[in-house]
């Protein structure tokens, strides 16, 4: 990996966050005066710009084509993706329960996206559909269908799985976020490797999304009659579930050679301390323990 190849992505991580810190902080007082879908839109464009620029400054874009066109998809990598995305979902949601018990925190908040969208009382099909479907897409598109794919070129796939799941859940800018994006993010990663295209991330990120969804509203509404006593207990049977379906299909999709194999890239290792090593990404860390850590941005 060239240095100024390292330091255009970077920059582009640098950017989205940026971008997402500033979103979050204007968000509370712009939907006071606009409704849900001007939060689509902030997160919209927090996506949207990095990868306009990415696109634009990276060399070798004949790289990426391959893995943006629409995936050939068979019922048993649909069936595959569904049950992966909703097992990965419903530990996800265990994970956040046991930050939540032990931080001590007022209220127990899910996230479904990178820029949470904070619904009013008055919820349209049209916000829901969008705060769905539009997360899931760029989201995918930046960080699976552009950054996976780029590394995926310069380091093994062990190195490239390790630093997207990081890269993706420190992007929530939170530490309390941090474990259940960390989860969520290698489901994301691993399933967009393994069957080749980012378009199966994204249709399991669009139904992790709707179970998040889902999940936050009968908190909102059940809370107080104590839902929470039994609910993680359920979501260990669900993801267990889940998984069991998900490695009885994997042993169909075997059969038929449907899953890629680990790569080994040499200089690897090389590759990797240019990446890490640049000045945007020891910035974008910076920003990040600025934010989530220190808490002065």
């Amino acid at each position: 990996m060239k240095s100024k190849s390292a330091l255009r992505l970077c920059l582009s991580l640098f950017i989205c966050f940026a971008l997402l810190i500033g979103a979050q902080s204007l968000l509370p007082n712009i939907l006071t005066l606009y409704p849900e879908w001007f939060g689509i839109l902030l997160d919209f464009a927090a996506m949207l710009i990095p990868i306009f620029l990415l696109h634009l400054l990276m060399p070798r874009k004949e790289v990426f084509r391959p893995k943006l066109r629409p995936a050939r998809m068979s019922a048993e990598m649909l069936g595959f993706t569904c049950c992966i995305a909703l097992a990965i979902t419903w530990l996800r949601f265990d994970v956040d329960y046991l930050v939540y018990r032990i931080t001590g925190a007022s209220e127990f908040t899910l996230s479904f996206s990178l820029l949470p969208i904070p619904f009013g009382n008055s919820i349209s099909v049209l916000a829901v559909f969008g705060a769905i479907i539009v997360p899931a897409f760029l989201e995918e598109l930046y960080l699976r269908g552009y950054i996976q794919t780029f590394l995926s070129e310069y380091m093994s796939t062990r190195q490239v799985l390790v630093l997207i799941t990081v890269i993706s859940a420190m992007l929530y800018g939170s530490l309390p976020a941090l474990p259940g994006g960390l989860v969520f993010a290698f489901g994301m990663s691993w399933l967009a490797f393994v069957l080749g295209s980012f378009w199966y991330a994204v249709i399991a990120h669009a139904i992790s999304s709707m179970l998040y969804l889902f999940l936050g509203w009968i908190l909102s509404k059940f809370m107080l009659y104590g839902i929470l006593r039994f609910l993680p207990a359920l979501a260990v049977i669900f993801a267990l579930l889940f998984f069991y379906i998900a490695l009885r299909l994997a042993e169909r999709l075997m059969l038929r050679q449907a899953f890629k194999k680990l790569h080994y890239v040499q200089h690897s290792d090389y590759s990797f301390s240019k990446f890490a090593g640049n000045a945007a990404a020891l910035a974008f860390l910076f920003v990040f323990i600025a934010k989530a850590v220190i808490g002065i941005i």
